[in-house]
């Protein structure tokens, strides 16, 4: 005669709930996978975006390191929240496809594929998960929008004032040096050549990698709001700098030797800046990060009033 545990008879079930458990995520997945490979197009056809991969991987890793401190999960704690935003996602998902169908790959419809795409996705987790967990993994999501196409109503103003930007300070630097120097548009003329500060020179490259270093070195370094703000703009201000610095020694150098020596030193400068800004956002994490944990221990030390 033979018997069988509680344990043991238990047992074949658990496999199954086990994938089920598991299969509840599949939706979001299938929706973070088609995001990706959706935007893999754009990444792929314009070169200001050729870093979109890197993003992933940065997301998935702060991700990754925030899973040991996951809140406790609360499922269908704001349901009703969850319902809205996952409509609201496919909504804007279906309308850009049908602005795929209908025009083409667009950055506008690359950001309203993205917009609904992250709707969906943190409305499952809200469903899942509960709000304290969805916002623990907010940052994340928000920060693979670094590597979406931003539409050309707003590409276009921020290159542009970079452009005007750059060429002033330029101008205005080589006029300080003593050497005449006229701004024309995007054109600073000197007396013997011009140069042109073009989409590629205003820094917005320099720009868009010192925004999504600032944000994922702020984030694993840095705890308090305030000073990943003041991180994010301190790294936009060194790649305005860095740019700066680029701009002019082009500028000195057509004056000194003509246009023509540009061509050997144009992508050598162009590398300078990128170590510069690198160099700078490192120091400035080192820095920040010391400062912070100086206050925070001289307020922990102080006394009670």
């Amino acid at each position: 005669m033979s018997t069988s545990s509680p344990t043991s008879a238990a047992a074949p079930s658990a496999a199954p709930v086990a994938w089920g458990a598991r299969a509840v995520w599949l939706p979001g997945a299938a929706v973070v996978t088609w995001w990706i490979w959706e935007l893999s197009h754009h990444w792929a056809a314009l070169v200001e975006y050729r870093f979109g991969w890197i993003v992933v991987m940065l997301a998935a890793y702060l991700a990754w390191e925030r899973w040991p401190t996951r809140p406790v999960a609360r499922p269908g704690e704001r349901t009703g929240w969850a319902l809205l935003l996952g409509v609201v996602g496919m909504v804007l998902v279906l309308l850009a496809e049908l602005y795929r169908i209908g025009l083409a790959r667009t950055p506008t419809q690359a950001m309203l594929f993205s917009l609904g795409g992250a709707a969906f996705v943190v409305a499952h987790l809200l469903a899942l998960t509960g709000w304290e967990r969805t916002r623990h993994f907010l940052f994340p999501v928000l920060f693979f929008f670094v590597a979406v196409p931003i539409p050309k109503i707003v590409w276009s103003p921020v290159v542009f004032g970079l452009q005007s930007l750059v060429t002033f300070l330029n101008v205005e630097a080589l006029n300080l040096l003593g050497i005449p120097a006229v701004q024309q548009a995007h054109v600073i003329r000197l007396p013997n050549t011009t140069v042109g500060v073009d989409e590629a020179c205003s820094g917005v490259r320099s720009l868009q990698s010192s925004i999504m270093a600032a944000l994922f070195i702020g984030d694993l370094t840095l705890r308090r709001a305030g000073w990943k703000v003041f991180f994010l703009f301190a790294g936009v201000a060194l790649a305005v700098v860095g740019n700066f610095g680029r701009s002019l020694y082009l500028s000195l150098t057509a004056h000194r030797a003509g246009a023509e020596a540009l061509k050997a030193v144009h992508d050598s400068a162009g590398w300078s800046v990128l170590l510069f800004t690198a160099a700078g956002i490192a120091a400035l994490a080192w820095a920040v990060t010391r400062l912070e944990a100086r206050l925070q221990a001289q307020a922990t030390s102080r006394p009670a009033a």
